[in-house]
């Protein structure tokens, strides 16, 4: 069996769990049980994003992985056992059995299924075949809603699951740029070749980027963003090389929209960088100095007195 690989998968569900202790934040992944919703719809089989497999149903199976469905029991446990077989039977002829899973604002919930997500992530699977059902979640208003509400519509339209964006009027943008009526379908060689073209937009959609504007600006906002200055038509013919030259020219643009501060010039930075720990040093040694001037004056008294003679006090009988 793989133990040498759960012993590797467990490395990172360890490390992921030191990191988010470290930044005070749960090291398992998020429950669904307890949202509010308005009603299920039952999508049927599905390709889901692992990416967007961010929790588990209940929370049952939920403190024996992280957040990223790393494993965290030890390598004598039976989910060692388990997950050491799939990864074998994975290896040998591929996982087919799709899992079950609920949906609920974009992001999936594990109800069946959670050493096969565990596994196919560890080997860096793309995507995932699911069962799903789809929570609906209330109507509030807020903006969240209103994002959701549209990519409802859009999913009607086109079947696409693994877009987000950060604010409203995306998808409805997104599907003028390829060329689409509001209202009109996408073909299955549409879904297809859009799919390519969004998954060689994120290879050169670099990890640094990614990282720094997680939160706040999203890849769908990106390649929208992209889309808009050079045209569908003309990304599809582009290389991956030649995507990630323009997403660097883009670079200030997605940070003033994620209200980053500008990025200073590399000499500058470089310089800014040096400077720190030589301020550091000086404020030290300047610290240093006044307090060896203190001593040396209360080292020298003594000889002072020596040298000039400590004055005698004054006989007032003399007077």
């Amino acid at each position: 069996m793989s133990y040498g690989e759960y012993e590797k998968a467990l490395a990172l569900g360890q490390k992921e769990y030191k990191a988010c202790r470290a930044r005070d934040i749960s090291p398992y992944p998020p429950v669904l049980e307890g949202k509010e919703c308005r009603g299920e719809v039952n999508l049927g089989l599905l390709d889901v994003p692992i990416e967007l497999i961010t929790g588990t149903k209940s929370a049952g199976r939920q403190r024996a992985f992280s957040r990223s469905f790393y494993p965290l029991l030890e390598e004598d446990s039976e989910l060692a056992i388990k997950w050491s077989s799939l990864c074998d039977a994975h290896l040998e002829e591929g996982i087919h059995d799709p899992i079950t899973a609920y949906e609920y604002l974009h992001d999936f919930y594990i109800q069946e299924g959670h050493k096969r997500v565990s596994v196919l992530r560890y080997f860096g699977a793309v995507t995932v075949p699911a069962v799903v059902t789809r929570i609906l979640p209330p109507m509030d208003g807020s903006l969240e809603s209103k994002i959701y509400q549209e990519y409802l519509d859009f999913y009607a339209r086109t079947g696409i699951n693994y877009l987000w964006f950060s604010e409203t009027g995306c998808f409805g943008r997104l599907q003028a740029l390829v060329g689409k009526a509001p209202e009109e379908a996408w073909s299955e060689g549409e879904r297809r070749d859009f799919f390519a073209f969004y998954h060689r937009f994120l290879g050169a959609y670099d990890a640094k980027s990614a990282k720094e504007l997680m939160g706040k600006v999203t890849p769908g906002d990106a390649l929208v963003m992209l889309m808009g200055l050079c045209g569908y038509k003309a990304m599809e013919e582009c290389t991956q090389q030649e995507l990630k030259a323009t997403l660097a020219r883009l670079r200030a643009e997605l940070r003033f929209i994620a209200n980053l501060p500008a990025e200073e010039p590399p000499v500058k930075k470089l310089l800014h960088t040096l400077s720190q720990p030589i301020r550091t040093v000086a404020e030290a040694m300047n610290d240093t100095a006044e307090t060896m001037v203190g001593m040396a004056d209360i080292l020298a008294e003594p000889v002072k007195e020596l040298v000039e003679g400590r004055e005698e006090p004054k006989d007032h009988r003399r007077d």
